[in-house]
């Protein structure tokens, strides 16, 4: 199982309606709005990376509310080969 979190800046006034639909998303373990530079991050998991990506490219990457978006990998040793 990998597990990859993503950063967003959203559109103004549109939190609620970004954290509505990002939650519908079956990969989406957790979202939450924050204070700083992002103004949302999202926990996701998939069976392996290209998993990740697809879910982000195909699903997240869509969503109206969004105006910038990165996907970061965790990184973890056991699951590298």
């Amino acid at each position: 199982m990998e597990t990859g979190y993503i950063l967003f800046n959203l559109k103004p006034g549109r939190k609620k309606e970004f954290l509505q639909s990002i939650r519908k998303i079956k990969a989406v373990k957790e979202a939450h709005l924050v204070l700083g530079n992002f103004d949302a991050i999202a926990e996701v998991e998939a069976e392996n990376i290209q998993g990740l990506e697809k879910v982000y490219f195909n699903e997240i990457d869509k969503l109206a509310s969004i105006t910038y978006s990165r996907l970061y990998i965790m990184a973890c040793p056991r699951t590298r080969k």
